[in-house]
């Protein structure tokens, strides 16, 4: 063994794992105003106290948060007012601006992994969509005619901006006649004013002339001004300007970047625009030349004539550029711009330039968004259920390491420490990508583990089969690793396939689905096959062991799953039939409340007598409310009557009045004193007709994927094979789930979308084997051949079956309710998945290449005869 590959391996896992430890550092968030003095040069200490203090106490007096507070701070210590002068010289690269050091250290206090609503609560805006007043009276009429299609636009640019932003997992519904909620899991004061910007802000871009004479007007006025008051300010000088504006203009300034300083140019501008933003395609942050901050545009064909036509007849004018109401720059047209880019330079922030840019991009709304009210929200489930989730999940974890040493003993160990690492990498990475972890997240990360396992088991078989040849341990290491690569390789790869698919094409849980599941596919291809081979190769250096025991399930299995074929696919049938019969008996009841949406009813409540979320859950079960939905909320208007709310959300329309609700409420709970507050409202259901769309194009284009990638790597017919049996999975869990008397679910698709990448696993390492089987020639007959591949790694299927099958097992008898259908789907998809490799995925195979061969020979002997 080379001592030299043996060290740059090491070092290779040690850097690559520091690098992912290193990223969850810090779980929590850190205090804002020690992460801002840690920043600051030693020899400005005495300025970061003053601000500090004086932060402080706005935040006392005026309840500021912290950023907005030190923000604010600014302006009353004189020393502090750029606080560039004062950060250590290695804080100083890409910093500006004050605006600059504030997000900076606001991102170094922030704890590494965002929880999600569940786990952690966030931010929910009540937001009111208003037309805007200088609409055309022809889409006046047409918001009017159709306002739930442009509400549907609206939600969905809403959606793409947070993403922007890495927030995907945001609740946004319809509410009422014209409005919308938002709920996101934000964690800071700070984060819920930058996502209210995000949110009020239309970005809208115009394009305005400036006028031929503006210089000479405000010369004129401010000269005016100076002989009406000698000793007026600054801002009163701005005010006279204002008030003073030519008809059809008004006042602006802008400030621009000189080698002095900040300089600030002002100019009468044009009501009137030239042209709007709607036509821009692309938007990015980019510097000029001298390192200024600037977002090129890029507009579509016709975006790209207009702007030609209005530079080409404004040569020689200066061209004010306008975003959302304030003005960007105005530069001096030189002559006729053709080809569709723009450029709007400003004094931006880096954080602020990316903004605009995302919101460009995103769209401009037609309504005007106005914030009616914001609200802290509780987490949804309640400490007890995250707390049961977490210990819930560690012992579903200890129980499979358990089996695994005990079944694979030295190699269990090794798995269970490659498993361990694998843990740190998976959170490592979602603290790095900003992802947001939610309780069914962290059932899906315990589900990644447990299916994990399948790689460790691949090599330990192949290990155990080559030492059953009589090959010594090195060499059946070696061979072991060398012959369970394919197909480990190529079981991840389509699945991955699948996440990529998912974290592109789809949008809000579905996205955030892809991305955790890329992250545990790589993360598993990683530890399985790198770092647990460099375990062995330390043993075998150091040790004398030469050889490792293992408990075997099944030894010489030689059962005839060929003749089972015709009964199993007889089954898989009526189960299919069972499916199309439920969903036309039970209609749209099979939706739940995130397809249907819902009522909801708010309580005021005596705020030293909350009671938690799950008794008041299990009261409105009790008394047969459909699906209930219960959420603690504070409202942060300081003026409002109700600062804290309890809100009941019940599937559907409510049958019943919503005092009944208050009713039933105050006699359970007496002490809690509920009183029902404003009327009911109806919510529409977070998964809209967008959502629909894209999550079923991101699944069909994952099935193609799929299919095309095992049509590469082994023959057309195994991909129609490995599809359909994705789809039968697909099909027979749903209907065993439905006739359950359950519901649709965002949290029923996630699992869904988890048994496709389970399923192929296993339909992929029965489709290697077989192809390895041909290429020794262990038989002339092909069903011979797919029966010997499925004889040899059953062992294989059921062990990966029993450990992923514990983790659901334990997590649905003693998990959360929250996940409770999550873990049901995938307990199915775990057994119907090693069904459907076993009885239905190679016999399929056989089947259709018969077939095929049949049609050939008859071709033949029909060409024969004609000859």
């Amino acid at each position: 063994m080379d001592r030299g590959s043996l060290i740059f391996r090491t070092v290779v896992v040690a850097v690559v794992v520091t690098v992912f430890a290193w990223s969850m550092h810090p779980l929590v968030e850190k205090d804002y105003y020690e992460v801002f003095r840690s920043v600051v040069d030693n020899a400005h200490s005495g300025t970061a106290d003053n601000l500090i203090a004086a932060a402080k106490t706005l935040e006392k007096d005026k309840g500021y948060p912290a950023p907005r507070a030190l923000e604010l701070a600014t302006e009353l210590v004189p020393e502090g007012r750029d606080l560039k002068k004062i950060l250590k010289e290695s804080k100083k690269k890409n910093i500006e601006n004050n605006r600059d050091v504030l997000n900076m250290v606001r991102k170094e206090a922030s704890g590494s992994i965002r929880l999600g609503l569940d786990l952690a609560g966030g931010v929910e805006f009540y937001l009111k969509l208003e037309e805007l007043k200088n609409l055309e009276p022809e889409k006046k009429r047409d918001i009017e005619e159709n306002f739930d299609r442009y509400r549907d636009v609206a939600i969905e640019i809403l959606r793409k901006r947070l993403e922007a932003e890495k927030i995907f997992e945001a609740e946004i519904a319809p509410s009422g006649d014209r409005h919308v909620v938002l709920r996101a899991p934000v964690v800071s004061s700070y984060e819920r004013l930058k996502l209210q910007k995000l949110i009020a802000d239309s970005a809208s871009l115009e394009f305005r002339l400036v006028l031929e004479d503006s210089d000479a007007e405000i010369k004129r006025n401010r000269e005016e001004f100076r002989r009406i008051q000698p000793n007026g300010s600054k801002l009163d000088e701005r005010l006279y300007l204002i008030d003073h504006a030519p008809p059809g203009s008004e006042f602006m300034w802008a400030e621009e970047k000189v080698k002095s300083g900040i300089k600030v140019n002002s100019y009468y501008v044009y009501l009137e625009a030239q042209m709007d933003g709607k036509n821009v395609v692309n938007a990015y942050p980019d510097k000029d030349q001298w390192g200024n901050r600037q977002i090129i545009l890029h507009f579509n064909a016709q975006g790209a004539a207009d702007f030609e036509r209005v530079t080409g007849s404004n040569v020689g004018r200066q061209l004010a550029i306008v975003l959302d109401g304030k003005l960007c720059c105005a530069p001096v047209i030189r002559d006729k711009i053709p080809g569709g880019n723009a450029v709007i330079s400003g004094s931006f922030s880096e954080e602020e330039v990316k903004f605009i840019a995302d919101a460009l991009v995103s769209g401009s709304f037609p309504f005007q968004i106005k914030v009616v009210a914001v609200f802290d929200t509780a987490p949804t489930l309640g400490k007890a259920n995250v707390r049961n989730g977490i210990l819930v999940g560690i012992i579903s974890l200890i129980c499979v390491a358990v089996f695994m040493i005990v079944y694979y003993r030295l190699c269990g160990v090794i798995s269970i420490v490659a498993l361990v690492l694998n843990v740190v990498m998976i959170m490592g990475a979602m603290a790095a990508f900003g992802s947001t972890l939610t309780l069914p997240g962290i059932a899906g990360i315990i589900l990644t583990i447990g299916m994990a396992v399948d790689a460790n088991v691949l090599v330990f078989e192949r290990i155990r089969e080559e030492l059953a040849n009589g090959h010594k341990l090195r060499t059946a290491v070696d061979m072991g690793y060398s012959r369970a690569f394919s197909a480990v390789f190529d079981a991840n790869v389509t699945t991955l396939l699948t996440s990529v698919i998912l974290m592109y094409v789809g949008t809000g849980a579905v996205k955030g689905f892809g991305v955790t599941l890329s992250i545990g596919i790589l993360s598993t291809l990683f530890t399985a096959l790198f770092v647990t081979r460099l375990i062995f190769d330390y043993i075998l250096k150091f040790t004398r062991l030469e050889h490792i025991s293992m408990l075997q399930i099944f030894k010489n299995a030689k059962y005839p799953f060929m003749k089972i074929f015709r009964w199993a696919l007889l089954a898989s049938v009526l189960l299919v039939i069972a499916l199309t019969v439920t969903l036309a008996v039970r209609g749209r009841s099979v939706l739940g409340i995130d397809f249907t949406g819902g009522t909801s009813l708010s309580f005021s409540y005596d705020e030293n007598q909350q009671v938690p979320q799950e008794r008041i859950k299990a009261l409105l079960q009790s008394k047969k409310y459909d699906e209930p939905k219960v959420l603690y909320k504070e409202n942060l208007d300081p003026e409002a009557k109700n600062k804290r709310v309890l809100e009941v959300t019940i599937r559907g329309e409510l049958a019943r009045n919503g005092d009944e609700v208050a009713e039933d409420l105050q006699k359970a709970f007496p002490d809690a004193k509920f009183i029902r507050t404003g009327d009911s409202q109806h919510i529409s259901g977070l998964i809209g007709r967008e959502f629909i769309n894209t999550a079923l194009y991101a699944i069909v284009l994952s099935l193609i994927g799929i299919g095309v990638y095992i049509s590469l790597r082994y023959e057309f017919i195994y991909a129609v094979s490995g599809v359909l049996m994705l789809m039968h999975d697909v099909a027979v869990v749903l209907a065993i789930y439905l006739m359950t008397g359950r519901t649709l679910s965002l949290t029923a698709i996630a699992a869904l979308l988890t048994v496709i990448g389970y399923s192929i696993n296993d339909n992929v390492v029965i489709f290697d084997r077989m192809r390895e089987n041909i290429k020794l020639g262990v038989s002339k007959n092909f069903g011979e051949i797919a029966e010997l591949a499925i004889n040899q790694t059953l062992s294989r299927t059921v062990i990966t079956s029993i450990t992923t099958f514990i983790v659901v097992f334990i997590q649905f008898i003693a998990g959360s309710e929250a996940i409770n259908d999550f873990v049901f789907i995938m307990m199915l998809g775990v057994v119907l998945g090693t069904y459907s490799s076993v009885f239905l995925a190679a016999p399929t195979v056989v089947f259709l290449r018969s077939r095929g061969e049949k049609k050939q020979h008859q071709s033949r002997k029909a060409e024969a005869k004609k000859c």
